[in-house]
């Protein structure tokens, strides 16, 4: 397991895979970022978080998740698909159940 995926791993220990789902699903079209709109795509072709985050590349999605005190979950998400080359965000989430109730847009990067 290489580093990319080692946080990956980290970051789906503070998240259910249905409130990553929910998320996903959420902050799709929301933007031009293309990472959001692969993994919806992988997602609708019913590929598993597992196929997707875990692909022994050092490239491919990224996923970091922190706890906020009061105001649910910090999550940034995005796909390197080379040096160089990916895009990705950082959103506010907070979630009812299984469901993503408050997205807000924090940051986004494009490289």
């Amino acid at each position: 397991m290489n580093s990319r995926e080692r946080q990956v791993r980290a970051a789906r220990r503070l998240i259910s895979d249905a409130q990553l789902i929910a998320f996903l699903r959420a902050v799709r079209g929301s933007g031009d970022l293309f990472a959001v709109e692969l993994i919806n795509e992988d997602l609708d072709n019913g590929e598993s978080l597992d196929e997707i985050f875990y692909t022994r590349n050092e490239y491919g999605y990224l996923l970091s998740v922190r706890k906020l005190p009061a105001l649910g979950l910090l999550i940034s998400f995005g796909c390197q698909a080379g040096p160089a080359e990916g895009d990705g965000g950082e959103w506010q989430v907070s979630f009812v159940g299984d469901s993503a109730h408050l997205v807000k847009a924090e940051t986004f990067w494009i490289s």
